[in-house]
């Protein structure tokens, strides 16, 4: 739903998120369903921050208030680590309300850039960390951008 691609050093670190769920919408007054359907997404991924991608608890926020508390992480070979939980959602905007419980997955990929010459994946978790921990620290945050677009009909 949101992701982030940056260039630390010979590190090339992209941060993605999704969500999976069902959510209450409602509009007032009512309007076509496409457009609510945008404006939901909208809402759902504005001003999405995540910092801490570096520790074995990431913390993501949402303009929106959403409440996010991660259940689990786990490093998944050769570059990832992954972040588990679940998200409350009470917002509204322009006349539309959002409302429910989703679960969250946010995933953290650290490469080596090409100019990092030939350097081999990382095979476990702490050379992982050692490796490319120095540069993910060095982050402060991250803001995310939405970058799907659901229509009706398609699973996310």
């Amino acid at each position: 739903m949101a992701a982030a691609t940056l260039e630390i050093g010979k590190v090339v670190v992209t941060v993605g998120l999704s969500f999976d769920g069902a959510l209450y919408g409602c509009r007032r007054p009512p309007g076509v369903v496409e457009r609510m359907e945008a404006e939901a997404l909208d809402l759902l991924s504005k001003g999405l921050f995540v910092s801490g991608i570096d520790t074995p608890v990431a913390t993501v926020t949402g303009a929106a208030g959403h409440r996010f508390v991660q259940q689990s992480a786990e490093f998944r070979p050769p570059d990832a680590r992954l972040y588990r939980g679940m998200c409350g959602v009470g917002a509204s905007r322009n006349g539309l309300t959002l409302t429910g419980i989703l679960g969250y997955r946010l995933e953290v990929r650290a490469e080596w850039a090409k100019r990092a010459g030939e350097c081999g994946p990382p095979e476990t978790a702490a050379e992982w960390c050692e490796l490319f921990g120095g540069q993910l620290s060095s982050i402060g945050g991250v803001v995310l951008r939405r970058s799907s677009v659901l229509s009706l009909g398609t699973p996310p």
